[in-house]
């Protein structure tokens, strides 16, 4: 009969967590240049173009809101597409989950195309050595976890989607509160005329999107499920008797 109760509970247990998918945009995004000011507003790029390197080495910082997702809920995907616009040179793009808040600030990018910083960054605009945030980041080119969360060959054209167990573990520290939630920054080959650009937020197309699939038992399933266990249990108590 003890088997029989624990096959229930069990089989109850398994029907009540639920799998969902969010599709998000960002938050927030923006492109830091080694030579200065910010592309706060507009394309996104990583690797180096334009100059020498590693002075032009450009990288892109995203963020993204995951309070949608229910607390106590379990990653088991996470995928990040960017829309490639232009290209130069073969880059492999390493995305990495960085250490300090930042503010994207509302400067445009200069340049063709945006590929060169504002003519000034203001206050509240992230830059290659400030956060925006009325701070420095600790090293120059921001702060972020050496290892990778996940590499990706970036192509000409079309899209390119990182994805794996590095990045399934950053949601799941965001959501759980393990550390902040600041996003991840995606670097370029430091050699010159190896660069991407990548749709923006602002993109009336081709925006970036993260996609995060979870499982998460509801609470008030939760308590049922006590409830009833403890009643199921109750009974064959007084049945054995």
């Amino acid at each position: 009969m003890k088997r029989i109760f624990v096959a229930i509970v069990l089989g109850i247990c398994i029907s009540s967590v639920n799998a969902a998918t969010i599709n998000l945009p960002p938050s927030k995004d923006a492109t830091i240049f080694a030579n200065g000011g910010v592309n706060g507003i507009g394309d996104l790029f990583a690797g180096t173009s334009g100059g020498l390197a590693p002075a032009d080495e450009r990288r892109t910082l995203i963020s993204f809101d995951l309070s949608g997702i229910p607390s106590g809920a379990v990653i088991t995907n996470t995928s990040l597409t960017l829309t490639i616009l232009q290209a130069r040179g073969t880059v492999t793009g390493s995305l990495h989950r960085l250490l300090q808040d930042w503010a994207e600030g509302d400067q445009a990018g200069a340049g063709l195309n945006g590929g060169q910083p504002s003519a000034a960054a203001g206050g509240n605009d992230v830059t290659w050595t400030v956060t925006g945030m009325g701070s420095n980041w600790t090293s120059a080119g921001a702060d972020f976890v050496v290892s990778a969360s996940d590499s990706a060959a970036v192509p000409l054209l079309g899209t390119v989607t990182f994805s794996g167990a590095g990045m399934e573990a950053d949601a799941q520290g965001w959501v759980d509160a393990s550390f902040g939630n600041f996003g991840w920054i995606i670097t370029g080959p430091a050699i010159l005329q190896n660069v991407r650009k990548f749709a923006g937020r602002e993109a009336l197309l081709g925006q970036p999107q993260l996609s995060v699939t979870y499982n998460a038992v509801p609470i008030p399933a939760t308590a049922w499920l006590f409830g009833s266990a403890l009643a199921l249990l109750g009974w064959i108590r007084h049945k054995a008797v």
